[in-house]
């Protein structure tokens, strides 16, 4: 059934009215930090916002969670692992599934539909070409015969960047598609350790100039250019040093073993997975921030350089025009030479530049891009996706 034809669904998703449903339930793979990423703290931020905005949220998972390095916002229920998961999807209200290619989406899809439950799915990135071509064969097929169907039949599809609008719609021509990207919370980048902290414990800091990666280190992140443009400007601006904060997700040996061919090696330093104060820690002790991924969704690390008040390099592949247009940040294409490029540029701009250039992208996530702004609008989109009519500003591709 259309949601342009659906008039009424009850009981309300909201706090102050019947609760004989879950009024809005969360799906995903599972919570693990180490292995995924951004997506993690993208469903919490999201969660706990909707929960302080619109009351109770339950997230369900089929496998296990890391419950010590996830923490939900108060008002939020973590359940799981649950095989059964599915079990829930009659009950709610709206569902939002998060991720493709897996076997929550793959189950609780199908309940959804057959249970008239209207569902949204954010893909994360998942739908990204450079992911497509990652197993593009086995998602091909799957994508004809499971997926697809999946997309085409939700009320609304999630989109957390403008370019991820196009790529869902190339998958689900004619489903709805909203547009609601990532948010942070300002407060935790606010008051940051000194330098001194984080040098106690690595002193190779000590006197560098400090670019921060902070993400997995998956093959997609683009460590390999940054190591290349590295080897390339290091002479130039001899105190340049990379601190590289992130699980291995795959591609830190072969980093490892091309700075070193390199000649690099001694200007990396790993700290492996971070999280609460020690990311803190990791953030203070940076004085710029470098993402130089070939795909992402929104990137979350992004968004909190930003809220640290970081001048950042990112890549084109990191979708986010309204910093370019900002003037908050340094943006270029992943390749070689534009990454050697942007790193000249932050290394040789003044540090009063520098700081301005970072104040500029705190002004942009402070005003536009909150969590607490972000679920305002989600809420928007999760009552039309039950109520039907005008749809919300929220939803940028109504897909007739």
């Amino acid at each position: 059934m259309s949601i342009l034809t659906k008039t009424s669904r009850s009981p309300s998703i909201f706090p102050d009215e019947n609760r004989s449903t879950i009024p809005r339930l969360h799906i995903c793979n599972g919570l693990v930090p180490r292995r995924d990423g951004g997506m993690v703290p993208s469903i919490v931020g999201f969660t706990s916002a909707l929960a302080r905005q619109a009351g109770p949220v339950t997230i369900v998972t089929p496998t296990a969670s890391d419950h010590e390095a996830v923490r939900v916002g108060d008002g939020v229920a973590l359940l799981g692992p649950d095989r059964d998961f599915a079990r829930f999807v009659p009950a709610a209200e709206v569902v939002h599934f998060h991720g493709l290619w897996q076997r929550h989406t793959r189950l609780g899809c199908s309940v959804a539909r057959r249970h008239d439950v209207p569902y949204l799915v954010a893909a994360h990135g998942m739908a990204e070409p450079w992911a497509l071509r990652h197993k593009a064969l086995k998602k091909r097929v799957y994508t004809a015969f499971v997926e697809g169907k999946n997309l085409k039949q939700a009320a609304c599809l999630h989109a957390l960047s403008r370019p991820e609008v196009g790529h869902l719609r190339r998958i689900a021509p004619k489903t709805p598609i909203c547009l609601v990207p990532n948010g942070v919370d300002l407060a935790p980048f606010d008051d940051l350790p000194a330098r001194s902290v984080l040098e106690a414990e690595r002193p190779e800091l000590a006197g560098k100039f400090v670019v921060l990666f902070f993400g997995r280190l998956h093959v997609k992140k683009g460590l390999d250019l940054l190591a290349r443009a590295t080897a390339t400007v290091v002479g130039e601006h001899p105190s340049l040093h990379l601190l590289i904060a992130g699980a291995d997700d795959g591609a830190k040996g072969p980093f490892q073993t091309l700075a070193t061919a390199l000649g690099i090696e001694r200007r990396l330093t790993f700290v492996g997975h971070v999280a609460g104060e020690a990311a803190r820690r990791v953030w203070g002790a940076a004085d710029a921030f470098v993402l130089p991924s070939h795909s992402e969704g929104f990137s979350m690390a992004v968004l909190e350089a930003l809220a640290a008040r970081k001048p950042s390099l990112i890549t084109t592949a990191c979708h986010f025009p309204e910093l370019t247009e900002a003037q908050g940040a340094v943006t270029v294409e992943p390749t070689v030479e534009e990454i050697t490029r942007g790193l000249r540029d932050l290394l040789e701009r003044s540090h009063q530049e520098r700081e301005a250039m970072a104040e500029r992208g705190r002004a942009l996530v402070a005003t536009r891009y909150t969590w607490d702004q972000q679920a305002a609008r989600l809420v928007d989109v999760y009552r039309w996706a039950r109520d039907g009519g005008e749809a919300p500003e929220a939803v940028v591709d109504q897909g007739f």
